[in-house]
């Protein structure tokens, strides 16, 4: 089983290989929770980056995208990458 550093750390990679270094220059821990996705015993792992999408004014903010990541606890694989839509508060 992996542990929840060993799967932070193989998230963070596939985030880094699937959405290159310009967008996870300053990626942030934010969740992580135990979860069984489609019977299969997962950590999710919430992962924040500056949001690449608005400029100017709204990212010198500090506005952030958030995406979730399903890594399975028995090998460390990643099974998915998701957007993480916040609630406005």
């Amino acid at each position: 089983m992996v542990t929840i550093r060993e799967a932070t750390q193989n998230a963070v990679e596939f985030a880094q290989a699937s959405l290159g270094p310009e967008r996870t220059e300053n990626l942030l821990l934010e969740e992580i929770e135990s979860s069984i996705e489609d019977g299969v015993d997962v950590w999710r792992i919430t992962l924040s980056m500056p949001d690449s999408h608005r400029g100017g004014l709204t990212n010198m903010l500090g506005r952030r995208d958030y995406k979730t990541f399903a890594v399975v606890k028995s090998t460390g694989e990643v099974l998915s990458m998701k957007i993480r839509e916040m609630s406005k508060a």
